[in-house]
């Protein structure tokens, strides 16, 4: 039997902090060998809604990226500040020849968030979770 850790990958999407009030991409996350990507965002003390939506793209770069549609929401000042967001993409969500996907957060003022990409579904395990990846440590089972 296969540990989380054999099964899913983890990828930093953006960096916790603290960040200007416009619209971020994080890392672009190769989806291929995977079925689902799932995005868990973490947002901090809040003084204005947060957006979030996934984007798509034909490269690493971001290239020819858009919005995909169904696959967006907000946390709400006052009410979800230090609180998990989740959105999951599947392959099937993307378009043909795309494979890169973000999440793009705006938040509506200087404020406070992070957030990982959780990998799923992998077509061949174990997979990759090393420092190249962006994983610090990887301990136990």
């Amino acid at each position: 039997m296969r540990t989380i850790n054999e099964n899913y990958a983890f990828r930093m999407v953006s960096t916790p902090g603290s960040h200007a009030a416009n619209a971020h991409y994080g890392e672009w996350i190769d989806m291929l060998g995977f079925r689902r990507c799932l995005f868990v965002a973490v947002a901090g003390e809040l003084d204005a809604d947060l957006d979030v939506a996934v984007y798509e793209a034909t490269s690493s770069a971001g290239a020819d990226a858009a919005a995909i549609t169904g696959l967006s929401d907000d946390f709400a000042n006052g009410t979800d500040e230090s609180r998990v967001g989740l959105v999951e993409v599947r392959d099937s969500d993307l378009s043909d020849g795309f494979r890169y996907v973000t999440l793009q957060v705006t938040p509506g003022a200087a404020d406070g968030y992070a957030c990982i990409a959780v990998l799923g579904e992998p077509y061949e395990a174990p997979v990759s979770n090393a420092s190249t990846d962006g994983v610090a440590f990887n301990v136990g089972e």
